[in-house]
């Protein structure tokens, strides 16, 4: 006889049994395990969807769709066609052929159907879900290599179509398994062409671009995808190391404690108090530090602001907020942190000055309403910028800092008057 359903009551507590269980066996491993496997490709959640109804639009593909989460959608159909067109070529160009390459991924289509959410991929039998991921996945290859090596042509479409194209390359819904490049890529006759185009590809599509000149090395790490290794490219790489001189450490030692601390919101009110922002010379978005000569510098990553920033910033965000995505909220504090700094307009324009800021979105206002926007309802890592900030506010309530701010007045008036008395009397 079939076992009687369990009543309501039963149900739960088997439910609660199941988690206290859960928490017994963290417990006894001493703290909760490491992160033993790579996110899923997801979709954003909800509640970040609620929280940035302006930017609904960011986190949907514009031209094309890659992987299963948007596949089918009339919108897309028409790049369905040149999916196709690119895919042949990356066959072509790479010196493979098509049946083995299907194969290759048709073989390995149980692990990669582990990289997204079971309900993602449930409509989708092996035969399909391999192909869609084999002609997706040699397309993008092909694009990003044309597009890095200036080839448009060989792609018979509009530029500004690749452009789109680049945006739906960094959505958290529009993610392949880097493992599924890697399988192309190492069955190319020269996988290391393809290797650097994504390394460089990556590179060039940094919110804090500065172009270095670096010999290519292969990277082996175990990405989840695209969206991040991007991530990782901006959270890794030296960071610069200031340290206070004497002065500059004696006058911080006799700053006021936190609980009497003035607050210094913005890029303009640090600077009436004698701080000026300095860019700093890596693209790592951590590197942001505090130090004391004699005048306070806040250093930071320049910072490229155009249409693709809020795309790219916010598909961080929601990558970052994926429940099986073990991070320190890096991406997002930043955005908190530079909120914080950029209160109107005058700000922007300040950052500009510095070099520390590239606006190509428009006016000045559009980038200040920009960064609180992006920024409203996230939830920073409390402990990311703690040092920074206390060394400001320690800068800030500096009893001598009012001395110091005007001695850096007299030095700047006191150089600009020499350097025209010198032009006078070259003028002779």
């Amino acid at each position: 006889m079939p076992a009687e359903p369990l009543n309501f009551l039963e149900e739960k507590m088997k439910e609660f049994d199941s988690a206290l269980h859960e928490v017994q066996n963290q417990e006894a491993q001493g703290s909760t395990p490491p992160q033993t496997t790579k996110p899923l490709i997801q979709r954003v959640s909800p509640l970040l969807l609620d929280k940035m109804a302006d930017f609904q639009k960011c986190f949907e593909p514009r031209l094309v769709a890659f992987g299963p989460l948007h596949h089918g959608n009339p919108k897309f159909q028409r790049a369905e066609q040149y999916k196709i067109k690119f895919a042949a070529r990356f066959v072509h160009v790479s010196g493979t052929k098509h049946d083995d390459l299907f194969n290759k991924v048709k073989a390995q289509i149980d692990d990669l159907r582990k990289c997204y959410t079971p309900e993602d991929v449930e409509a989708y039998d092996n035969d399909k879900l391999a192909w869609m991921l084999f002609v997706d996945g040699c397309a993008v290859l092909c694009v990003v290599h044309c597009v890095m090596e200036g080839k448009f042509d060989e792609l018979n479409t509009k530029a500004y179509l690749l452009v789109f194209a680049q945006l739906d390359l960094f959505l958290l819904e529009n993610q392949l398994p880097y493992k599924l490049l890697k399988i192309l890529i190492g069955s190319a006759k020269d996988p290391e062409i393809w290797e650097k185009s994504i390394t460089d590809f990556v590179a060039e599509n940094l919110m804090t671009n500065i172009e270095q000149k670096s010999k290519h090395v292969a990277d082996n790490k175990d990405y989840a995808h695209l969206l991040e290794r991007l991530r990782d490219k901006l959270l890794t790489g030296k960071e610069m190391k200031t340290e206070n001189t004497k002065i500059g450490g004696i006058l911080l030692s006799c700053g006021g404690s936190r609980k009497h601390r003035k607050t210094f919101r913005s890029i303009k009110e640090l600077k009436e108090s004698g701080i000026h922002v300095k860019p700093s010379t890596t693209n790592n978005l951590k590197d942001i530090s505090f130090y004391c000569n004699f005048m306070g510098k806040l250093t930071m990553p320049r910072l490229l602001a155009d249409d693709s920033t809020a795309s790219k910033f916010l598909n961080l965000v929601a990558l970052e907020m994926c429940q099986d995505f073990k991070n320190d909220s890096e991406v997002t504090s930043y955005l908190c942190f530079m909120d914080a700094l950029i209160d109107s307009a005058d700000d922007v324009k300040e950052l500009r000055d510095t070099g520390m800021l590239h606006n190509y979105l428009g006016k000045n206002e559009e980038v200040a309403e920009l960064f609180k926007k992006m920024s409203r309802g996230l939830v920073p890592d409390q402990a990311r910028y703690e040092m920074v900030i206390n060394d400001i506010h320690k800068y800030c309530n500096n009893p001598w800092r009012g001395v110091a701010t005007k001695a850096n007045k007299a030095g700047r008036w006191i150089g600009k008057f020499a350097i025209c008395i010198s032009r006078s009397i070259f003028h002779m």
